[in-house]
């Protein structure tokens, strides 16, 4: 009887690991049967945008410095901080401290109309002209504020055209206020291949102020009746290609593509309205593998 036991023992030890292996390559052979779990979405058209940021500092939409025609040792302002003055109005006096001479106090003149800023300076202090080459800090900055503008510049792959729309972002304003653009050169700038933009915001509040820091958002490029599809169902670096599906299989598909906009990428050629495009699982699908739709995007 031991015998017989010892027998049926050592034949389920022979046999049971053999079925197990038989089973697991059946259910193989049945997930390779039922295709591969893959994602899809049908390509459709529509406009595309693409919107980028740009930081800029605010200036008025007329601004300078003030400096005195001569040197002279400051005397006192004549106008307050903040205030508006007139184009050639004097805003300050200086005095020329030569032994032995008698001179009228030197009129120091705004050369814009605007809202002034004066700098903090001491009686006698020496004042001088500009001066390139010896850089002195202004004796006040004038600009007018009714509008005020942002520069900035652009990747050479983008053209801004002037009237464009733009928004700019205030942050120390919370607020985020509407304009065009003004300015855009035709030309890049050789150095840093990049185009110089300007853009000008109405300010009827006046409170937008020069120096504060603002982020300009401006449509960079427009594709209208494009395709786009998530970054992530194109596939390759230099080569570019998504897998189609068509009758339970993937195919591979070249495209050629345009520019991002968030997560999408604009294609050009390759993909055609109505086109079963695989968004998740294209990168472990072989060309004509079995699919297995699991979602429709």
């Amino acid at each position: 009887m031991k015998k017989w036991i010892i027998i049926v023992v050592v034949v389920l030890v022979l046999i049971i690991p053999g079925f197990i292996r038989f089973s697991k390559s059946q259910e193989k052979v049945v997930k390779e049967d039922g295709g591969v779990p893959v994602v899809v979405t049908t390509a459709k058209v529509k406009d595309a945008v693409k919107t980028m940021s740009f930081s800029s500092q605010v200036e008025g939409i007329e601004q300078a410095q003030v400096y005195p025609d001569i040197p002279g040792r400051f005397l006192r302002y004549t106008v307050d901080n903040g205030q508006w003055v007139k184009k050639d109005q004097i805003i300050a006096y200086l005095e020329q401290d030569i032994p032995g001479v008698v001179r009228e106090p030197i009129a120091v003149k705004s050369t814009i109309p605007g809202i002034i800023s004066l700098r903090a300076v001491d009686k006698g202090q020496l004042i001088r002209q500009q001066d390139p080459m010896f850089p002195d800090p202004p004796l006040a900055e004038v600009a007018r504020i009714d509008k005020i503008k942002v520069e900035f510049n652009v990747p050479e792959k983008f053209f801004i055209k002037e009237g464009l729309p733009m928004k700019v972002e205030i942050p120390s304003l919370s607020k985020t206020f509407e304009g065009k653009i003004e300015k855009a050169s035709v030309f890049y700038n050789s150095t840093t291949r990049t185009q110089n933009v300007v853009g000008v915001v109405p300010n009827l509040k006046k409170e937008i102020l020069p120096g504060m820091f603002a982020k300009v958002w401006v449509e960079v490029a427009r594709e209208n009746n494009a395709i786009s599809l998530p970054i992530d169902a194109v596939i390759g670096l230099v080569d570019k290609y998504v897998f189609k599906a068509k009758g339970g299989r993937a195919f591979v598909a070249p495209v050629t593509v345009g520019f991002t906009n968030g997560n999408s990428l604009i294609i050009k050629e390759g993909v055609s309205p109505g086109d079963t495009v695989i968004v998740v699982g294209q990168n472990i699908v072989k060309d004509s593998a079995k699919i297995d739709i699991k979602e429709i995007r």
